[in-house]
């Protein structure tokens, strides 16, 4: 059972792991595509996207290495790391909000394009619409074509050869001029048709939904900017720099922490085993004793003196390492005791862990130091 949990939980740890590591990536995206338009006059402009890649990937570890180059007392280079750390940031910064506003710069002049067209539209349509107020708003050229056919077909138009002046004469002079009036009012005729097929053309480019490229890249923008007063520009300038800030603060740090949840596989220490001690034996006259080996008395007086010593470190850390070994069957590796007290070095946690583990076999040992002692006078 403790393994299954174990096992669940490195898996879980993974998953949240890759999450975040692909929350970070979008970082490490975006700073490809503007060193993408940065070199774009260059030969290989993705040899630049590259670069800022690699650099923002460096930037996602880099919190996770100073803490530890902290905790283990490299101080100087922990501080160096963290200047380089602040540069990369403020790169990554730099990055996207600049193609956060070079992409809305884009979209508001396809916008601003559109929009121009569709006036410019409108203008020549309110153009047309005078100009043919301006010919008398003639009929459609059918119309007058067939007046003058009527014309065409009066006896007087063969009698004067088509109003020819030569043969035109008081009693069909009223008749000719009617006649011209009609193929001059076809020409304004035939333009205002023009106008008026060239009006209807733009009433559908008109009422034809714009394409998604014409649309406005954010329109919220403007909503903001009409109700604040604010500048439409300001408000998308601070738009970019709130969502780069966001990210980066996302990608930069919570791969670190989620590195530093990451379950702990090591089983430590291994727990001595009490070494069952003979029981004392009373002097009693004329009694041979056992003889006791020498080696073993040699390595009981070490660890009597340790833990001697034992006594008097720290009392917390001692406490700590009991309570430890209550909870979890064994003693605590050193990354563990550290967690607890970041402020001590790693060897002094070390002795401090051996000796509470002396401490607590110390009568023990004690009383066989003593038994061999007395046997050996004896």
């Amino acid at each position: 059972m403790p393994k299954l949990r174990l096992a669940l939980t490195i898996i879980g740890w993974l998953l949240v792991m890759a999450i975040a590591v692909t929350a970070a990536s979008t970082s490490v995206i975006y700073a490809y595509r503007y060193g993408i338009i940065l070199a774009g006059l260059e030969p290989q402009p993705w040899l630049t996207g590259a670069a800022l890649a690699i650099a923002d990937v460096v930037k996602i570890g880099l919190p996770a290495i100073i803490v530890a180059l902290w905790a283990r007392s490299h101080r100087a280079t922990a501080r160096t790391l963290s200047v380089v750390f602040a540069m990369l940031l403020g790169l990554s910064l730099w990055s996207l909000t600049s193609i956060t506003a070079i992409e809305r710069a884009a979209n508001d002049a396809k916008t601003r394009t559109a929009s121009q067209v569709e006036t410019d539209l409108r203008n020549e349509m309110t153009a047309a619409e005078n100009r043919i107020v301006e010919l008398g708003s003639p009929p459609p050229v059918a119309a007058v074509e067939a007046e003058i056919d009527g014309f065409k077909a009066d006896a007087r138009w063969r009698t004067t050869d088509a109003c020819n002046p030569l043969h035109v004469f008081p009693s069909t002079q009223r008749f000719c001029e009617k006649a011209a009036l009609k193929q001059a009012a076809r020409a304004n005729a035939a333009e205002a048709d023009g106008l008026r097929m060239r009006i209807d053309e733009i009433r559908r480019k008109l009422t034809t939904p714009a394409p998604d490229e014409a649309k406005a890249a954010s329109p919220e923008l403007t909503t903001i900017s009409d109700v604040f007063g604010w500048r439409t520009e300001s408000v998308g300038f601070a738009r970019a720099v709130f969502f780069a800030i966001s990210l980066e603060l996302l990608g930069a740090f919570v791969p670190s922490a989620v590195w530093y949840l990451r379950p702990v596989i090591g089983t430590g220490s291994p727990v001595p085993k009490s070494v069952p001690q003979p029981a004392k034996i009373a002097d009693t006259p004329g009694v041979p004793r056992p003889p006791t080996p020498s080696a073993p008395s040699r390595q009981v007086t070490r660890k009597a003196s340790t833990g001697k010593r034992g006594c008097k470190r720290d009392p917390n850390v001692l406490d700590f390492v009991r309570k430890f070994r209550e909870r979890h069957g064994r003693s605590p590796n050193i990354p563990e005791m550290r967690a607890e007290f970041p402020g001590l070095h790693k060897s002094t946690l070390w002795r401090a862990a051996r000796v509470a583990l002396d401490t607590e076999h110390c009568p023990q040992q004690l009383t066989a130091l003593r038994l061999r002692r007395c046997r050996s006078i004896g």
